[in-house]
């Protein structure tokens, strides 16, 4: 309280319109007949009280958009972090390395890309996020793992499409003994193809959000980690693809109260393209008292 009347009066524009508005709120209810015969009356001077009013209310308005464009607008920095609440679920955003799971249990689940066909030369890439995460767990049992991807793909039902490829999205909860200590979903973040290649598309961040969502809602996950999807080998900027990614998170967030908390890990190298950061702050706003 003592922090806003400060802030009020030291604002040149804002002091000027609450002041002489209050000012003539209070003279509206006086009546002068000279100098030395000031009398307080029952009833204002309706057209002094309005314009006070106005004055007033212009002036206070005008200083909570201004600390709130001030709190909106200040750069947040992605070393020490950043949380964004979007209903009931938390987003982390943070640095470091997707492998490392200290603090996660059977509630938790680690999200790792990989194309539509599943059949993915980034399992055995370090820098890649699937493959930094299983080259570190197990590294030992990648052709197991790769034949365990495959195995899980046909009893869970999945569609197949008529080039043998899976629909972007497509997301599988790989079996025990890969559910220890924490649960591993692979999802199909970039869309693979002879002729282009392999590319993300925003749609394709969408559909992994919305089936992440979906097949965790029965497995009492209420925390999960995750890359930046569509940033890597999809060929997405990383500032969109970050932006895209937590509109997604915050979309499904409202239909799906199970998740309670997501980190978001951007590795030391890709936190230096993250030049529009600040942007993200917006989202607490949109966020804001959701359920």
């Amino acid at each position: 309280m003592t922090e806003n009347i400060r802030y009020i009066f030291n604002a040149p524009i804002v002091n000027i319109l609450v002041i002489f508005g209050l000012l003539l709120i209070v003279l509206s209810f006086f009546s002068f007949d000279g100098i030395k015969n000031i009398t307080l009356t029952a009833s204002p001077k309706w057209i002094m009280l309005i314009i006070g009013c106005v004055l007033a209310l212009s002036g206070l308005a005008t200083f909570i958009l201004a600390r709130e464009e001030r709190r909106i607008n200040k750069k947040a920095k992605i070393k020490e972090g950043l949380t964004i609440k979007l209903g009931r679920t938390s987003v982390n955003l943070r640095v470091g390395k997707i492998q490392e799971i200290s603090g996660m249990d059977k509630t938790g689940a680690v999200a790792l890309p990989a194309n539509t066909t599943f059949i993915d030369d980034c399992i055995t890439d370090k820098n890649s996020a699937l493959g930094a995460f299983m080259l570190d767990r197990y590294p030992d049992k990648i052709s197991e793992i790769t034949k365990v991807i495959g195995k899980t793909l046909e009893t869970s039902g999945a569609s197949k499409n008529s080039d043998n490829t899976y629909p972007p999205g497509t997301t599988i909860i790989l079996p025990p003994p890969y559910d220890t200590p924490v649960n591993t979903l692979i999802t199909a973040a970039t869309i693979r193809k002879e002729i282009a290649g392999i590319k993300a598309e925003p749609s394709t961040i969408c559909e992994c959000i919305q089936h992440i969502f979906m097949i965790t809602s029965d497995k009492k996950i209420s925390k999960i980690r995750m890359p930046v999807l569509g940033s890597g080998h999809g060929g997405l900027e990383i500032n969109a693809a970050l932006l895209f990614l937590m509109l997604s998170i915050r979309h499904y967030a409202s239909h799906y109260h199970h998740v309670k908390s997501i980190d978001i890990i951007v590795t030391e190298n890709d936190a230096k393209r993250l030049k529009d950061i600040y942007r993200l702050q917006y989202l607490t706003l949109l966020g804001e008292g959701r359920e």
